[in-house]
């Protein structure tokens, strides 16, 4: 046999080979999972972070991102809730699940009803989702200058329409002092879902209050928050009775004029600047007369306010979690003529606060929690000073920890104003 023999017997062979391969391939179906085969349905809701499905929802929140399981759930045409349509160009959709953004908006109605519906049809559950209310609660500083804008503490501004500045909004602000005769209509001057403010009219006089008028689900509401209550302060701005029986206040006084200040908001104000001791004990006093009878009678109508700033370097300490409950994170403390019997130790981290920096915000301390006495009973007692007798805040900085603090904070405009105006 020669060699061309040879050849054509391999192609052969090899042929045959490969054809006998072909009929050994496998067919492997793999489910079709974007193809509806009937009307949707839906077993359970999750939220997107429970990945173990553990808790199955029954109700959700505006922008929550939910995992929606069921049957025929691909090829989304529309999905609402409460009425509000789903942006379906957001939804990734197979058959077995779904991934849907709850929209956050306000409804027109409520009907607690989610609908989902497909190419083969619809499917509708009572599934609620909770309508938050304007979260308005302060201005984030009460003594900003006039002409500034101030941000709003608190939340939902823009889904109730702070946001419209028009002459038909619905919302009002009004700024107002009756013994002055001021009264000055404005808009915010920023809204978002993460920031909302206002601007300050540069003729605003001090002692002033602003009130904010909107609607939620047709009903009327309404909001009053002061602005720049010179009136109430007890101190003024550090001149009179200061660090009494030392010298540690008097030093802290300063007019923002000094390197590193912040800016002054009209006034003096206390600066501490430095490195300080483990457990070391860095007090003073400042006096004043007290002025109502009524902070002693009913010191749960009123609170402490005063506006700090601290430094973007150092920022108040927090040592965990448990600062909200044992007041780890303090290392300032406060009290009215009890020489430390009510002695109050302020714990800002658990409050939410930790870094301003650089900025003035205003802080508000209960003012019954401020001069709380247990009694040998258990009872708590409140202990304030009477009426036009001599009052002296007792101001406390004692870094508790090991290791002592370094800090650059700042404290200005005590003052005692109602809870609620």
């Amino acid at each position: 046999m020669n060699i061309l023999s040879f050849k054509h017997i391999g192609v052969a062979l090899l042929a045959a080979a490969l054809f006998s391969a072909c009929n050994d391939i496998v067919d492997i179906n793999y489910p079709d999972r974007y193809t509806n085969h009937g009307a949707p349905s839906i077993t359970g809701i999750y939220d997107v972070q429970d990945t173990g499905r553990i808790s199955a929802l029954s109700s959700g929140t505006l922008n929550q991102m939910l995992r929606i399981e069921g049957t025929n759930l691909a090829n989304v045409k529309k999905i609402t809730f409460n009425g509000l349509e789903v942006d379906v160009r957001q939804v990734y959709a197979e058959s077995g699940e779904s991934f849907v953004k709850i929209p956050r908006k306000i409804p027109e109605h409520v009907t607690d009803t989610l609908v989902y519906e497909t190419n083969e049809g619809k499917t509708a559950l009572y599934f609620p989702v909770s309508i938050p209310h304007v979260a308005l609660e302060a201005l984030s500083n009460e003594f900003a200058l006039q002409g500034s804008e101030v941000q709003l503490n608190g939340d939902y501004f823009d889904l109730y329409n702070f946001n419209d500045t028009t002459d038909n909004s619905p919302v009002s602000i009004t700024i107002t002092n009756s013994e002055q005769g001021y009264s000055q209509k404005i808009h915010t001057d920023s809204c978002s879902e993460t920031f909302t403010s206002i601007r300050i009219p540069k003729d605003c006089p001090d002692n002033s209050l602003i009130t904010f008028r909107w609607k939620e689900m047709g009903k009327d509401m309404s909001k009053t928050v002061p602005y720049r209550m010179k009136n109430a302060l007890l101190f003024g701005d550090f001149t009179g009775d200061l660090g009494w029986w030392n010298d540690w206040g008097k030093n802290l006084v300063t007019d923002g004029t000094k390197s590193g200040d912040p800016e002054s908001l009209g006034m003096s104000f206390l600066r501490i600047k430095g490195t300080f001791d483990s457990w070391s004990w860095n007090s003073t006093g400042i006096g004043c007369n007290w002025p109502n009878q009524d902070f002693t009678d009913h010191p749960e109508n009123y609170v402490l306010k005063f506006e700090v700033c601290t430094n973007s370097s150092t920022p108040f300490a927090d040592y965990g979690a448990s600062g909200a409950s044992g007041s780890p994170n303090g290392g300032y403390c406060f009290d009215f003529n009890t020489a430390g019997v009510s002695r109050h130790q302020w714990d800002p981290v658990s409050t939410g606060l930790r870094n301003t920096y650089g900025k003035w915000v205003t802080v508000s301390i209960p003012l019954d929690k401020l001069c709380e006495v247990k009694q040998n009973d258990g009872t708590i007692k409140h202990v304030l000073p009477a009426q036009g007798s001599w009052a002296a805040m007792e101001f406390v900085m004692q870094p508790n920890n090991n290791e002592g603090w370094t800090v650059d904070h700042s404290f200005g405009q005590f003052r005692i104003e109602p809870k609620n105006y």
